[in-house]
């Protein structure tokens, strides 16, 4: 006879922020987080949510953000040994960039809540069916998908609702002599979409590149969508310095034909003992969108982190404009977190 292990992590965290413009109250809410993690052998549940309540409710109607809770991640999983299949609502990102267009085809934006929000609460996920089975060296995944990730932008630019069918894909993945490859290709609503991805690892650095194509299969189109992007990026490690610049180059279609254009990604994490420094600067010259943000955060105890920031948005056409119109361009905020865990 052999037991099977039992486990399970409850986590809870509340955050409190006030977020201010040049000239008014951008946000005064507090978000309330939970997460389980539960295994019984090889079986295992996630979910994970988080509730938000704000109180500036014109600001809120404008972010198309009001007082409810959020779904982030929730599933069922089988693992055992190399193999493990998910089911639900799950995290499913196949790039390692930071910046669109790029292979993350699974995941969506919440646009609409602006740079506010720490990347990992930015992010929607999909719902499906995921299967992976990995190796020493190489690894494959599965995904069929039955509600793809909602993406959410602010007012006034109209809300979407995603087209209902079903996708899927799949990725290969290997490794040979500090060398790592993968290739993809997956079928989302009506696009086809196929991409490839290298890097080496150097002990203090990653260098990394990103290739991506966009096949638009919809009919009865009047402006060809076809893309194709590159991303070309390294992650430094120096000392209590982590540094994650990037370039991407890709195409945009339009009624005039096909325009190019270069964005620019790069961030920086100091995070020594208690401290904790993250600077962020994205920039576009040909759309004139621009994004920086830089922050302090103090661990005063294990359970309690308390953090200012600054942030700047500028843009003259599309969503940064947008931004730049809700903001006032500057803005500054205060954050105080606490966090928690039972084991059962």
């Amino acid at each position: 006879m052999t037991s099977i292990a039992a486990r399970a992590d409850l986590t809870g965290a509340s955050r409190y922020e006030y977020i201010r413009g040049k000239e008014e109250e951008l946000a005064h809410r507090l978000i309330i987080k939970s997460k389980l993690n539960s295994n019984l052998g090889p079986f295992g549940i996630f979910v994970e949510g988080f509730g938000e309540f704000e109180t500036n409710e014109d600001q809120a109607f404008i972010r198309r953000s009001p007082s409810r809770g959020y779904l982030q991640e929730a599933y069922l999983e089988f693992k055992k040994d190399s193999f493990y299949v998910r089911v639900g609502r799950q995290a499913l990102r196949w790039s390692e960039s930071w910046s669109l267009p790029s292979l993350d085809v699974w995941t969506g934006r919440r646009w609409n809540r602006l740079f506010f929000d720490p990347l990992a609460d930015q992010l929607t996920h999909s719902t499906g069916v995921s299967f992976s089975y990995t190796t020493e060296n190489t690894s494959l995944d599965l995904v069929g998908i039955g509600d793809l990730a909602e993406t959410f932008y602010p007012v006034p630019i109209p809300e979407v609702e995603n087209e209902k069918n079903t996708s899927f894909g799949g990725r290969f993945k290997w490794n040979v002599a500090g060398f790592g490859f993968s290739a993809m290709s997956a079928q989302v609503l009506r696009k086809n979409l196929y991409g490839v991805s290298g890097n080496y690892a150097f002990d203090s650095a990653v260098p990394k590149i990103e290739i991506g194509y966009v096949d638009d299969t919809t009919p009865g189109l009047t402006v060809k969508r076809d893309q194709m992007f590159s991303t070309l990026g390294c992650d430094l490690f120096l000392g209590n310095w982590v540094f994650l610049p990037q370039v991407t180059y890709f195409e945009v279609n339009t009624a005039q034909g096909t325009d190019h254009q270069t964005s620019f990604y790069a961030s920086a994490q100091w995070n020594p003992d208690r401290h904790d420094v993250q600077v962020l600067f994205f920039q576009n010259p040909q759309s004139k969108d621009a994004f920086m943000s830089a922050s302090y955060g103090y661990n005063v105890t294990d359970y309690f982190t308390a953090s200012g920031f600054v942030q700047n948005y500028a843009g003259q056409e599309g969503l940064y404009k947008f931004y730049e119109e809700i903001t006032g361009g500057l803005v500054v905020g205060l954050r105080l977190e606490l966090t928690g865990n039972l084991a059962f």
